[in-house]
Parts: C-alpha cells; sequence; structure tokens
C-alpha cells in the first residue's frame, strides 16, 4: 500500500470524478423531465482537490471507499429513475452517451492509443483489482478484455438487471469516440474490442 498521494491515485480520483459527472447529468435529466425520482442524494458538484479527500494515512482504503460509493450512487440513480418505469432506460442511455460526447476523446492516432485513453477514464475497480487486461493484434486492432465483473452486483442490489450496467457503459464508450476514426464492438461486459 501506498504511504504517499502519487499518479496512480490521482488517475483513479479522476475516474472517480467522471463516473460522478455522468451521475449529475443523469439527475439532470429527471429533473428536466419532470420525474418524481429522489436524486438529490447522488449528486456532487465540488470536486476538491485529492489531498482534501482522501485519508492520507490510508489512501488504498480511502480510495475504495470513494470507487464503491461512485457505483452504489451510479446504480442507485438509475434505479431510482428507471425502476418503476423501464420507459425511461432509452433516455438514460441516450443522456449516458451525451456525457460521453461532452467528455470526448480526440486526436486518436491509433487503436492503441484509444485503449490507453479509454482506460484512463473507465472505473473498473481498483488497479489491484486487475479487472482488465489489452490484447493488441496484428491487424491493428486492440481489445480490453474484462478479468471479472466488478459491476452488477451494484446493479443487482439496487434491484436493477446488471446487465444494465454493461447497456449503460457502451453508451457511454460509443459517446467518447462519437465523430472519430474508432470503432467500438464487443459485448463490453466480456470484451470492449477497439478498430480504426
Amino acid at each position: 500500500m501506498s504511504a504517499f498521494l502519487g499518479p496512480i491515485h490521482s488517475l483513479m480520483y479522476s475516474r472517480i470524478i467522471t463516473m460522478q459527472q455522468v451521475i449529475n447529468a443523469l439527475a439532470e435529466l429527471s429533473k428536466a423531465e419532470g420525474w418524481n425520482a429522489n436524486v438529490d442524494n447522488y449528486v456532487i458538484q465540488e470536486f476538491p482537490p485529492i489531498e482534501e479527500v482522501v485519508d492520507l494515512s490510508n489512501i488504498h482504503a480511502s480510495l475504495f471507499g470513494m470507487v464503491d460509493g461512485a457505483e452504489k450512487r451510479f446504480a442507485c440513480i438509475v434505479s431510482a429513475i428507471a425502476k418503476e418505469n423501464s420507459d425511461r432506460l432509452e433516455k438514460i442511455k441516450a443522456t449516458v452517451k451525451s456525457a460521453g460526447e461532452s467528455m470526448k476523446i480526440e486526436g486518436v492516432k491509433s487503436t492503441e492509443e484509444a485503449c490507453a485513453r479509454l482506460q484512463e477514464i473507465l472505473l473498473d475497480g481498483m488497479p489491484c483489482d486487475r479487472a482488465s487486461m489489452v490484447n493488441q493484434y496484428a491487424d491493428g486492432s486492440c481489445e480490453i478484455i474484462r478479468t471479472m465483473d466488478l459491476h452488477s452486483s451494484y446493479f443487482e442490489e439496487a434491484g436493477l438487471d446488471g446487465d444494465l450496467y454493461y447497456q449503460l457503459l457502451k453508451s457511454f464508450v460509443t459517446g467518447l469516440f462519437a465523430d472519430s476514426e474508432v470503432k467500438i464492438s464487443g459485448d463490453v461486459m466480456h470484451t470492449i474490442a477497439i478498430g480504426m
């Protein structure tokens, strides 16, 4: 375990903030649509510097708690909005895609770079979980392979189908690479294939 903050901790905090921005976008959708979902408890508007939010005497546990909290908030806000009215799922997916578009990954020159940039953004547990690995192929394509599912259980605990997380993730990733040469395929639950 680390005794001081390093680049990996800042990267993790950045990923948590990215997920929170998606959560905030869903809260805005709920309010704009006039849905009577109680979403205010899931919104975080301010993101202080990492030094102010991480317990420096236990960085790993502190970041794990933040990751866990972000995953729970994401599942719970989706549940609060859609659990009683599944007709809202398409608007939720569109909002998640739009959130990705607002964080668009631009200027990518190779699939390897696309893979690396995507992994900088996606919250996939803690680095020690080793929840994914990357394969680069001779044809120039690249694939992120998930070695474990760290997300479905949060959605299931919120009363939703765990596969919904991956449907929303696909929308988000599609938004991240909107209007680019990068092509995304795969089921996203097990693999995210990246081509150009």
